[in-house]
């Protein structure tokens, strides 16, 4: 037991810091481009600054953390908590690939962030609030005490999750390098990030084309036609022209967006879409 705490690089103060970080910063560094990352970033930095000494090193697990990151703050504690123990096992010479640390994080956020709306934001919130609201309504001097007790009960659950996360995944990946089944898990993460972008995509991104032709008298809509062979189906071509544009022909994200804009514009004038 002595021996296993004193391969840890990292210790309880450390974790306990990282998620007072990502409390601060989860919601105020959003963008359509990245969301949290910056958050991820400004959370792991500490981190990873004790973790890898070598600049390079450094350099190269921030941009791990710099990709796409969106889950709900409280439960997706428990992704970043996980995350550090993987991060502290490749610190200490472990073959763990990229890709698991990604992929775990990208397949991981959909559900946690679900799980995390429906118990704290779904649940939580309106129970507290429906309290404040009943209690402010007479008059009480009790009223701001609820949200008070909320943001109290929030932080304790988030610190849990964080922690636990650490934890659970420092003996999940002891048991995955010991296993040999590195393979299996960018594989099943792969897919399962996919699904959640795939799913996420397909609830973001809106696209309609407004054409229809009179036949015989009635109006032949192509939309309702596309719906009946394919729900999402002008939704779905468009992710694939930003994903070959980008895949294929090298394009920057200002470049992509700039296309879109032109297309859209240029789609209302002709009333396509």
């Amino acid at each position: 037991m002595e021996d296993k705490k004193q391969e840890k690089i990292l210790n309880k103060k450390d974790i306990t810091k990282a998620y007072i970080r990502w409390w601060w910063t989860a919601e105020i560094s959003n963008s359509f481009e990245r969301m949290q990352a910056v958050a991820v970033c400004a959370t792991m930095g500490p981190i990873l600054q004790k973790l890898y000494k070598n600049k390079e090193d450094l350099v190269a697990a921030l941009k791990r953390h710099l990709i796409f990151f969106n889950s709900q703050a409280i439960w997706g504690g428990l992704i970043h908590g996980t995350a550090i123990a993987m991060e502290e096992e490749k610190a200490m010479g472990q073959e763990i690939p990229d890709e698991v640390i990604t992929g775990i994080k990208t397949g991981l956020m959909g559900p946690l962030a679900g799980i995390g709306d429906t118990l704290d934001w779904g649940t939580m919130q309106t129970l507290f609030t429906a309290i404040t609201i009943s209690f402010g309504a007479t008059g009480s001097i009790v009223a701001p005490i609820f949200p008070c007790i909320l943001g109290i009960w929030l932080f304790v659950e988030g610190l849990y999750l964080f922690r636990f996360g650490y934890s659970l995944g420092r003996e999940s990946i002891r048991h995955i390098l010991s296993g040999g089944i590195v393979k299996k898990l960018i594989d099943g993460a792969s897919i399962l990030g996919l699904f959640m972008m795939g799913s996420l995509s397909a609830m973001v991104v809106k696209l309609n084309t407004t054409i229809k032709f009179d036949v015989s008298g009635k109006d032949f809509i192509v939309q309702d036609v596309l719906d009946k062979i394919a729900p999402g189906l002008l939704p779905l071509g468009a992710i694939f022209l930003v994903y070959w544009m980008m895949k294929y022909k090298k394009m920057s994200i200002t470049k992509v967006l700039c296309i879109l804009v032109v297309l859209s514009i240029v789609g209302a004038v002709i009333k396509v879409f």
